[in-house]
């Protein structure tokens, strides 16, 4: 039976579409049920007839195609662990004891250490469920992973992002079944104690691996990047240094993936080379990588990426031993579907989207790099190669830069020209140095400063790069419906390139007019949506007043506001905006009136929304009898004191209140 080229493409194309639909519309597990009861009589009958060769094989490969679509929202109902009965939501009382083991480390905040707290027990009954757990840094207590975890508190839900077009921090954990947090105060009791589980075995093996190498040999940032570069361990890497790499288009560098996996695996086959010798040489070798791999892939936090590489070096070693090449499209397709089995939200991982593009966009044009970078001279050679690679890759996941992104590094090809060699090389050197830290100590210094030397390097040059900042676009606005039209636009392109014909090439202009017109729709949908609104900020007043795609920000303090300003725009398409300091009346289809820290207003101005910030001291009663408004907003500069105090008013008064640090973005349209 033919199935299409690659069986393993539309088995995998039919299972994330079911991921994609249980994601968004939540269907039930009844009506799950049913339709995969219905899809298996289907298969089943259609299956008994393509073999008696009754049936069109076109309609049996569609049976197929529904079926793991139908097992890909089964599959992803059944992740999301909050469906499960013992999940630690159904045992939440207004007293609770949380008890769990500390399964990863996160990067810190100013003030808090941040942690993934495995839940265990609540309340003396058996759970399941992951917490977000914060813990002040003034309580100096030394949390590690795998150590077990005793809590007198009680967890809440994840918050949404309050302000609009922002990264939501607890979309991003929810997809990793992480629904719940604690934040201790410094005054609460947390009991910590050692336990000997698979997280500290884990933990104890990293820590001693990073504690080797020796820091002062290294530079403080230099030995954070290292470690982030070797272990992926970035939680103690510098705002600076991460955000220069993002700028300059080389961030990848510095994700655990295909490169890091190569070489270890190149580094294996190497050193196991005299076991070919044996009569099951190529077993004893290939049990012998696969175990290295994917202890490695523990090592460095199995995201979505390494695994990823990982899988795909596995069905790579599997296929020498049975002698067969193995197709790079189905290998691919083989390692995203048991990563979507494992997990089905990588689907929504960055890591994986973009981890997935940039080798399936370097695989569809090899032959062109191949052809291309062909030269008598090594060096010109693989300089050549190392572009074009690069540039394909960027071509993969250009969409998704956009629509995550929002900025395009044009320098990103000089950038990866030195980064990407810079890079290997430490790598290289930094594996090496473990053998060295353990036997030869002092051998390992001087290697050490070699390695210092060269991230030193790779760091100068970073920043050097970035100080081009003419030569980096910013603040792009995309939206989901655009990368779709943009990856059709390039699909178009590929498929002209193998087949220059005429009319692939009337395909490509199609593509330009559709993207050109889903562009010119969408920023003709937000034109209309003319706004005023408050943002919610802790640290200063943000308001904004959009007319047909251009805004006016008030605000006192431009810098706190910018990431804010920046989303915004972004998201909204906005084409020209301006700031300016905060007024105490706005006038945007209804009368505001804001009142700051001064509690000053007067009770002529007969406002109908009342916007209060900066915690003022008023007597909101005798304001609300005096000038009826219709809705009381407060922000987030205010004191939760007040905000509490002013709501229990709102309910007595029966106004309409909203608090941006409890509802978000006021939006009045």
């Amino acid at each position: 039976m033919k199935f299409i080229k690659f069986p393993i493409v539309p088995i995998l194309g039919g299972f994330s579409i079911g991921i994609v639909i249980q994601y968004y519309f939540s269907i039930p597990l009844f009506y799950i049920l049913i339709g995969l009861i219905l899809n298996v009589l289907c298969f089943s009958i259609g299956y008994f007839l393509n073999i008696k060769k009754r049936l069109n094989s076109l309609i049996f490969e569609s049976f197929v195609v529904l079926l793991c679509l139908n097992l890909g929202t089964l599959s992803s109902y059944f992740n999301v662990q909050i469906h499960s009965k013992i999940h630690i939501s159904n045992f939440i009382s207004e007293k609770n004891i949380v008890q769990g083991v500390v399964s990863e480390k996160l990067k810190s905040t100013t003030y808090f250490d941040k942690f993934i707290l495995k839940a265990e027990r609540i309340n003396g009954q058996n759970c399941i469920g992951k917490i977000l757990l914060y813990v002040p840094k003034i309580k100096k207590k030394e949390i590690e992973v795998g150590n077990k975890i005793k809590l007198f508190e009680t967890p809440n839900i994840l918050q949404n992002a309050l302000n609009p077009y922002q990264f939501d921090y607890s979309k991003y954990l929810k997809n990793q079944n992480v629904f719940h947090e604690i934040k201790i105060n410094e005054t609460n009791t947390i009991s910590v104690s050692t336990d000997t589980n698979f997280y500290y075995y884990i933990n104890l093996i990293k820590s001693k691996l990073l504690k080797s190498y020796d820091v002062n040999s290294f530079k403080k940032d230099n030995y954070n990047l290292l470690m982030a570069l070797l272990f992926g361990e970035k939680t103690e890497l510098s705002k600076e240094i991460s955000t220069n790499y993002t700028q300059a288009g080389i961030i990848h560098i510095l994700a655990i993936s295909g490169l890091h996996i190569a070489l270890i695996y190149g580094i294996v086959l190497w050193l196991t080379k005299p076991l070919l010798r044996f009569k099951k040489g190529k077993l004893y070798i290939f049990l012998l990588s696969l175990c290295i791999l994917w202890f490695y892939a523990i090592l460095a936090g199995f995201s979505a990426s390494i695994v990823r590489a990982a899988v795909m070096f596995s069905v790579v070693a599997l296929g020498k031993i049975v002698n067969r090449q193995s197709n790079i499209y189905n290998s691919l397709a083989v390692s995203a579907l048991l990563l979507l089995l494992y997990n089905p939200n990588y689907l929504f991982d960055v890591g994986f989207q973009l981890s997935f593009a940039a080798v399936l966009s370097i695989v569809i044009f090899q032959p062109l790099v191949r052809k291309y970078s062909y030269s008598k001279h090594l060096i010109v050679f693989k300089i050549k190669e190392l572009l074009l690679i690069s540039l394909v890759a960027q071509i993969g996941v250009l969409p998704l830069i956009l629509y995550y992104f929002g900025q395009f590094p044009l320098l990103f090809l000089l950038a990866n020209l030195i980064a990407i060699p810079l890079s290997s090389l430490i790598l290289i050197l930094g594996l090496a140095l473990i053998p060295f830290n353990f036997l030869l100590p002092k051998v390992a210094v001087y290697l050490s400063v070699l390695v210092n030397f060269l991230i030193e390097l790779m760091n100068a040059f970073t920043a050097w790069i970035v100080k081009f900042d003419v030569f980096i676009i910013k603040n792009i606005a995309f939206h989901e419906v655009l990368v779709l039209l943009l990856y059709l636009l390039i699909g178009t392109i590929v498929y002209f390139v193998y087949f220059p014909k005429s009319k692939n090439f009337k395909a490509i202009l199609v593509s330009i007019i559709i993207f050109q017109l889903g562009y010119f729709l969408l920023n003709s949908n937000e034109k209309n949506n003319n706004e005023f609104g408050v943002f919610n900020s802790m640290k200063n007043t943000l308001f904004v007043e959009t007319i047909n795609n251009e805004s006016v920000f008030y605000t006192d303090d431009f810098a706190n506001s910018k990431s804010s300003i920046e989303a915004y725009t972004r998201g909204k398409f906005v084409k020209k905006y301006r700031i300016e300091p905060i007024k105490n009346v706005f006038s945007f289809k209804k009368k505001i009136l804001c009142i700051d820290s001064l509690g000053v207003y007067t009770t002529k101005q007969k406002p109908e929304i009342i916007v209060l910030i900066q915690s003022p001291k008023i007597n909101l009663k005798r304001l609300i009898s005096t000038i009826k408004p219709e809705q009381i907003i407060a922000d987030g500069s205010n004191y939760k004191s007040y905000i509490k105090l002013w709501k229990t008013t709102c309910e007595q008064e029966k106004i309409p209140f909203h608090a941006t640090a409890e509802k978000g973005f006021y939006i009045l349209k």
